[in-house]
């Protein structure tokens, strides 16, 4: 699998080059042409189960043909929930903290029709995020009054993207579109620690352990379903 990626991260951005070398993109002058910045919001429907799906993108539009694009994609979710004493009134807590926030820069080539813009490019992405839970008073199932614990382990993600997209402009300054893609990414779950506080413990009240990082490597079509609404400043 590693090696057909590495096939891929060479193919794809070569694919890449000779479609913008390709006379359907016809250039136009940086003199001749002003430039405009567009922000697009990004919706997903709920069968989309991309692991990267930014929510918000800046493009850049250097010429009638070339563009450079920024994509954020900021999730953060906490889940806490109180384990209960049986037969008392102790109260326990597990709280568990996902986070990853993932920024993409990129180049699009395009081709300006009428009311509408076709484009394909190519973007390099980077996230950084976290894997985290804390249980105060448990061991995560039932209530403990004198454990407490904490699981660390930091997550980055290395990706390439090709996509191809397309918008229609309802206005001069307003558009809507979709995109889809192909993306190759590399998620490296780096070293952590899991901690275990026992203030009943004869041997050690504090217990770390190591834990080894890891890393998968997967290549994905994204993009299914994305509907994108942007606005142009001019």
């Amino acid at each position: 699998m590693v090696h057909n990626n590495r096939i891929l991260l060479m193919v794809l951005p070569t694919l890449f080059l000779i479609f913008c070398n390709n006379s359907f993109f016809a250039q136009d002058s940086l003199a001749k042409t002003k430039k405009t910045i567009s922000v697009e919001g990004q919706i997903y429907p709920s069968l989309n189960t991309d692991v990267y799906s930014p929510n918000i993108k800046f493009r850049l539009n250097l010429n009638n043909s070339s563009a450079l694009r920024i994509n954020a994609d900021i999730n953060r979710a906490v889940d806490y929930k109180e384990i209960l004493e049986l037969g008392g009134d102790g109260v326990g807590s597990v709280e568990k903290i996902n986070s990853m926030y993932e920024f993409s820069l990129g180049y699009e080539k395009q081709k300006r029709l009428k009311k509408s813009l076709v484009y394909l490019g190519l973007e390099g992405i980077l996230g950084i995020g976290k894997n985290d839970e804390y249980g105060s008073r448990t061991d995560s199932v039932s209530f403990v009054s004198s454990l407490n614990y904490n699981y660390k382990r930091p997550i980055q993600n290395l990706g390439l993207r090709v996509f191809f997209g397309g918008e229609y402009y309802v206005k001069s300054n307003i558009y809507i579109g979709t995109e889809f893609g192909f993306l190759i990414s590399k998620t490296t779950y780096k070293n952590g620690t899991y901690q275990v506080l026992n203030e009943a413990s004869v041997t050690s009240a504090d217990v770390t352990e190591n834990i080894p990082k890891t890393s998968q490597s997967e290549m994905l079509f994204s993009g299914l379903g994305v509907v994108r609404v942007g606005f142009v400043f001019k």
